[in-house]
């Protein structure tokens, strides 16, 4: 297993990701200070990781023969698909809220918003680009240009265009000081709704309270 430190992949003995008591507890102390939705999703990764995949990969490297390949051959395709969610759903997050998921996931929190913004930043520029030719070229069709239909249009333009462009900014970012930034669309905006709320409430809250 990869576990990515200080930018750089070392390789690590699968019982250093079997989290200790205290590291959970840690991790559990940060989570808590999540709005309810993102709170409920780091504690399901944490779940997959420490009792789930990573027992499993540490099972795996204790048998050997038939037995030993067929569980590897069950083994990564949910590795894989565990790797790809977590990046999706991770980057995904808040700033830091990232950071938190990261220790959680062995990945950086710079590298979550990297590859979040690569790959499924780029798709949903395409998505959203896409989205607005064809409600134009709808609105065309059924001959009601200067209606909502063509306005429609315009609005994903203009979503698809900011979010390309926060994307770029996480992705430079993510090589340029190793940051990472929460991105612009409508999953990061839902999940994220809850912890958003929390932190503008407890900032009220302090303001009010001085």
């Amino acid at each position: 297993m990869w576990n990515m430190e200080s930018g750089k992949g070392r390789r690590t003995n699968v019982k250093t990701r079997l989290m200790a008591d205290e590291e959970r507890l840690f991790i559990e102390n940060l989570i808590e200070r999540s709005g309810l939705i993102n709170r409920t999703i780091m504690r399901f990764y944490l779940r997959i990781d420490t009792r789930g995949l990573d027992r499993w990969q540490a099972y795996i490297a204790r048998i050997s023969g038939r037995k030993r390949l067929l569980n590897l051959l069950s083994y990564w395709p949910v590795r894989a698909l565990e790797r790809i969610s977590a990046i999706y759903v991770g980057g995904s997050l808040t700033a830091m809220e990232q950071r938190t998921f990261g220790r959680i996931a062995g990945i950086e929190d710079y590298l979550l918003s990297r590859y979040n913004s690569a790959f499924f930043g780029s798709i949903a520029g395409v998505l959203f680009f896409t989205s607005g030719d064809f409600t134009l070229w709808l609105s065309t069709v059924a001959s009601i240009l200067d209606t909502p239909l063509s306005l429609t249009s315009v609005l994903l333009y203009t979503i698809g265009a900011i979010s390309v462009g926060v994307d770029c900014w996480r992705l430079i970012d993510s090589f340029a000081r190793r940051r990472a930034h929460m991105p612009f669309g409508f999953f990061p905006l839902i999940i994220n709704s809850t912890t958003l709320v929390k932190q503008w409430t407890e900032l009220i809250r302090g303001r009010v309270n001085r």
